[in-house]
């Protein structure tokens, strides 16, 4: 009697319990990582560019010459937030007593109205200069030197790091 007890108890509790069943996920993957798993990669990003992860919802890459123009000032922006960044970061470990947001409220020895005219003069010459070698060159410079490496760090794999890098400093 209590053998039968047993078994009817276990009859209940299997009959209780989901019958589990074996199901199979077919994974594919992509031949290039893209922002989304499974998003529709726009025609025009072909993953040749650095850092191409086939992110255009605006479509402002449809324009291949736009696009050139586009990826460069990428690059430009992302090398002044960088420098932007450690320069924050140096002036925080070194111990400088006044702060970068505060810089802007400092009284300097040259009155901001004389500082216009020159930051219009030098960065106009400087940008001027930019703009005419990367129409020349399709790189971006400095002065007469296109492309500007001094350090010999310009190479493919280098290229999607600093993309990266400068992505990440300018939302930083």
């Amino acid at each position: 009697m209590a053998a039968s007890a047993v078994s009817l108890r276990s009859a209940k509790l299997s009959a209780a319990r989901p019958v589990a069943t074996r199901r199979s996920v077919k994974a594919s993957a992509s031949s290039r990582p893209v922002w989304l798993p499974d998003a529709k990669v726009p025609d025009y990003l072909k993953g040749t560019l650095a850092g191409d992860s086939g992110f255009d919802p605006l479509g402002l890459g449809a324009d291949p010459a736009r696009l050139k123009w586009y990826v460069e000032a990428e690059k430009t922006n992302g090398r002044w937030a960088m420098a932007a960044v450690a320069g924050i970061l140096g002036q925080e470990l070194l111990g400088v007593d006044a702060k970068w947001f505060e810089a802007g409220a400092k009284d300097y020895d040259l009155p901001v109205i004389a500082q216009i005219p020159i930051l219009f003069l030098v960065m106009g010459f400087l940008e001027t200069k930019r703009f005419q070698g990367w129409k020349e060159s399709g790189t971006s410079g400095f002065i007469n030197s296109f492309p500007f490496d001094p350090l010999n760090m310009n190479s493919p794999a280098n290229a999607t790091k600093e993309v990266k890098n400068g992505r990440l400093a300018m939302v930083a």
